[in-house]
């Protein structure tokens, strides 16, 4: 049973230069999430990116970094089954072996829990019939959106002003943590697969760092932590 945890880090990033390189407590965020994946065991961390720079950083927190993605996978408008197709292109192109399981660690998220995204492995090893794993965290159930101004409910507010959270019933939010099959060849717009399980975490596990705003938040959250 092969493991490897990718780190995704293209240098395009728009709102935020360099932000997979930005750093949160003295430490690049692609480093946080490379030390994260050495904490798991698995048999190989590499990290994805189409930039010389974010390669050296990858291989100085140890993360194997064999090739630099593609230029149609590094794209603003490339998807995660884009940064797949990439990866196995480069691992028969360089005689990497493809794994039964892939850990994918977004840079931005650089709050995890281990016995979480080991429970996520564990499952998919244990279930065959389970196509992925994720973990999530609850959020906000009463979502609206704006329409020329005017608000928009995303849920039956029955026509009143004011719903209960409990009415509604809970809410997850996902992207931080996915862990999902490698083998047979998968980077198809469902890669996660149609059995998708679910390991529910701290609120904590779910901060994004998405702009500055973030960033920052992130810091004070980090040195918070570390004065407990």
């Amino acid at each position: 049973m092969k493991i490897y945890a990718i780190i995704p880090a293209r240098s395009g990033s728009k709102g935020v230069p360099n932000k997979n390189i930005r750093k949160v407590g003295g430490k690049e965020l692609i480093g946080h999430s490379i030390e994260f994946a050495k904490k798991l065991g698995v048999d190989k961390v590499i990290c994805s990116t189409d930039s010389a720079e974010y390669a050296e950083i990858a291989k100085k927190f140890g993360a194997e970094v064999p090739f630099l993605r593609s230029e149609f996978a590094a794209s603003d408008t490339a998807m995660e089954e884009h940064i797949l197709e990439d990866l196995y292109q480069k691992f028969d192109e360089h005689g990497i072996e493809y794994p039964d399981i892939f850990v994918w660690l977004r840079p931005t998220f650089i709050f995890r829990n281990l016995a979480s995204v080991k429970e996520c492995i564990d499952r998919l090893i244990k279930d065959e019939s389970l196509t992925a794993c994720r973990t999530v965290v609850e959020t906000e159930c009463r979502l609206y959106r704006v329409e020329d101004g005017i608000l928009r409910p995303d849920f039956d507010d029955r026509g009143r002003s004011m719903i209960r959270r409990q009415e509604v019933g809970k809410r997850y939010k996902v992207f931080s943590t996915d862990v999902f099959r490698g083998k047979p060849k998968n980077s198809g717009t469902a890669f996660l697969g149609n059995n998708v399980g679910a390991v529910i975490v701290d609120k904590l596990y779910g901060v994004d760092i998405d702009d500055e705003d973030d960033l920052a938040i992130a810091e004070k959250i980090l040195v918070t932590i570390s004065d407990e």
